[in-house]
């Protein structure tokens, strides 16, 4: 069977070596080997599986439904799929599977095909189930230190361009005027209010003078 490999990282998750892009893809690429698959395509991104948004994974997932062979669409775990339970992508490929039309191979150990079982089905809603649980614990771990530092009149997230952070004592920052940044920002309104300039004419003359 002719397989595509897909590798995922979330922007948070770059720092996690074992988890890394690179370390899937050896992970995968091993599996097939193991399995006799050939590898038709190898995609590895960096996107989040929890938002509605996944360009990237519609690219490939344009590519696996105009396949007219069977294939095996591989990931290292069902997170690298997706973390969110409601995403239609996963209905999609999944009732393909389940109608033989492709596999979906897990290398933590999972196989979703046209011969799957109720207890196995169980145990991928389940995986799905964990994954999506996972990144809502991570959304209110940090809503919640968010807003301890609002409570402490600490500013929770990066200062808006014009701004700084400079430090104030060892464990704390203060928000000031960049001096710099703020004037370029003045000299856009000014510009813009002269009604001389549309938005992309602003933009080229920000870039050429600053």
């Amino acid at each position: 069977m002719k397989s595509i490999i897909i590798a995922r990282v979330s922007t948070e998750e770059q720092k996690e070596a074992g988890n890394s892009l690179p370390a899937q893809i050896a992970r995968l690429k091993k599996y097939c080997q193991n399995k006799e698959f050939g590898i038709i395509k190898e995609v590895s991104f960096d996107e989040s599986a929890y938002k509605e948004q996944r360009n990237d994974f519609d690219a490939i997932l344009d590519f696996v439904i105009e396949q007219k062979e069977k294939v095996a669409v591989c990931f290292d775990k069902v997170d690298r799929l997706s973390r969110n339970i409601f995403d239609k992508r996963i209905a999609v490929l999944y009732e393909k599977a389940i109608q033989g039309q492709l596999e979906l191979h897990f290398v933590s150990g999972q196989v979703i095909n046209s011969q799957l079982s109720a207890v196995e089905k169980f145990n991928f809603s389940i995986s799905l189930g964990l994954a999506k649980y996972y990144s809502d614990a991570i959304s209110d771990n940090v809503k919640r230190a968010q807003e301890q530092m609002l409570r402490s009149g600490t500013y929770p997230s990066k200062p808006s361009y014009g701004y700084k952070r400079v430090p104030i004592s060892k464990d704390k920052t203060e928000i000031v005027v960049d001096e710099f940044a703020s004037r370029i920002v003045q000299k856009a309104y000014e510009w813009y209010a002269t009604q001389g300039y549309s938005m992309d004419l602003l933009r080229k003359k920000l870039k050429e003078d600053y």
